[in-house]
């Protein structure tokens, strides 16, 4: 299994035993992957199974754990209080911080270059331009409008970052399964993972110190009053900062709640996993949408109907001066919108390998097998759960119609095994903004625009955990729609 996972071919070869042999497949001598829901994610994802190191070995920041990155429940589940309340669906939809963020992001940034590059008749490459949208995104909501990472507009600034970011990725192999060699060998002169790989990290944690400071003195300034009427709160970070002060004021002296770290580099780690998460997922997720939108203008246009029912649509350029955005209610419930999105999430899943654990100490049965000991390896990986025939036929095909035209019973057991977002008391914390984000950037485009493809050329995704275009670019057309 080592050496198909260092080939980059583990989802599909995982995915094929499955196929092969069932809903239980064991990968080695001590690891097993599971592909069903009852008494496979349900037993594993819902308690009682922790994270090996495979989390903190890749997913660290500043040598210094994040809630993603925990092994334990316990630690993760005090971390995951502080701040999931700024990530509650009900929250997102009625946050004027949000608002302002959308207002911002599409009318003054997206639109504006959309609107100018078709009009020249220009081709975007909306893979990397995708990721701008998204990383405006999750750092406004994390440190402030004024303080966000303007990808879209700092195209300079952008190359430079997603240099760093996306090519690290196919050099991820030894820090998740054999960080124990790569150091030995590294006492040997041998470096199996480049130098530039240290270097490249050190200027994202250095961007992401620069950011945190930068909310924090927004936080000042807006303690003073002195702070721009336009201007947003630093939610994430605001929330993080004071609820890690609480504990430590209150908690300092027991043993659980003692800092791993300095806390503002506590707070950093946690702010750089939720923005390279953010930018990552979200880019990938959109790009795939343009790209299977282009392929049927039919859906275009009935996407389009349904997106002029909102009041007001997101048309560009405005009628008034100051932009206004359709309830994020109203838009969350139009469903083809949905539907088109949740297809996308599912066909073309951002993450779509497996989820490791650990069986408990207490022997446990999973998926019909024998009882587990502890300390076996086992995983699920979204991959296979959304490609089982009997609950999406045509499993391959990308057919958002399926989430409209199946009856209820259909829909709820599509749900069941609709794995983007991961399950559990560890499912994705941002899975509510990464939605409502997806629902306004696409509607702002689609309501406005048609789109084709120009150049789609390795658009395949990667066999990785995190799953982007081979060729990592996907070029459209934006065109006016009357």
């Amino acid at each position: 299994m080592l050496w198909v996972r260092y080939n980059s071919r583990e989802n599909r070869a995982v995915h094929n035993a499955h196929l092969k042999y069932g809903p239980i497949v064991r990968l080695g001598p001590n690891e097993i992957s599971v592909n069903c829901v009852d008494g496979g994610i349900r037993t594993v994802y819902s308690g009682g199974f922790e994270k090996p190191d495979f989390y903190p070995n890749q997913f660290q920041n500043f040598g210094l754990p994040n809630m993603f990155s925990m092994k334990d429940s316990k630690p993760h589940s005090v971390r995951k209080r502080m701040i999931s309340n700024v990530y509650s669906k009900s929250y997102i939809q009625s946050s004027q911080d949000t608002r302002k963020i959308t207002q911002s992001i599409l009318f003054e940034r997206l639109l504006p270059i959309l609107h100018n590059m078709s009009g020249q008749r220009a081709p975007v490459q909306v893979y990397e331009l995708n990721y701008a949208v998204t990383m405006d995104f999750i750092t406004s909501y994390l440190f402030g409008v004024s303080n966000d990472s303007n990808f879209i507009q700092d195209v300079l600034m952008r190359k430079e970052f997603l240099g760093w970011f996306l090519n690290r990725n196919e050099h991820i192999f030894w820090d998740q399964e054999l960080p124990w060699l790569k150091h030995f060998v590294e006492l040997l002169g041998i470096h199996l993972v480049p130098e530039w790989i240290n270097k490249a990290n050190s200027e994202i944690e250095a961007w992401t110190l620069k950011l945190c400071q930068s909310g924090q003195r927004s936080l000042s300034l807006l303690a003073q009053s002195t702070g721009n009427a336009g201007e947003t709160h630093p939610v994430v970070f605001k929330q993080l900062s004071d609820s890690m002060a609480s504990l430590h004021a209150k908690a300092a002296e027991q043993v659980e709640h003692r800092s791993a770290g300095p806390v503002n580099l506590l707070i950093a780690s946690e702010m750089l996993d939720h923005l390279a998460a953010g930018m990552d997922t979200s880019g990938i997720t959109l790009t795939y949408l343009f790209w299977e939108l282009s392929q049927h203008r039919d859906l275009q246009s009935l996407l389009r109907q349904e997106l002029f029912t909102l009041s007001p649509p997101l048309t560009f350029p405005l009628a008034t001066s100051t932009p206004s955005l359709p309830n994020p209610r109203d838009l969350d419930a139009l469903p083809f919108l949905h539907a088109i999105i949740i297809e996308t999430l599912r066909i073309h899943c951002p993450i779509p390998g497996s989820q490791p654990r650990v069986t408990p100490s207490t022997p446990t049965s999973v998926a019909g097998s024998p009882p587990l000991p502890g300390g076996v390896r086992i995983s699920a990986q979204a991959y296979s759960l959304h490609r089982n025939p009997d609950v999406f036929p045509e499993p391959e095909k990308w057919k958002p119609e399926r989430w409209i035209d199946s009856t209820k019973e259909q829909r709820d057991e599509m749900g069941r095994w609709f794995w983007a977002f991961g399950s559990g008391g560890r499912m994705c914390i941002g899975s509510n903004f990464a939605m409502q984000e997806l629902k306004y950037v696409t509607a702002a485009v689609y309501t406005n625009f048609g789109t084709s493809i120009v150049d789609d050329t390795g658009i395949e995704q990667v066999d990785a955990y995190t799953a982007g275009p081979k060729s990592q670019q996907l070029t459209l057309m934006f065109e006016r729609v009357k």
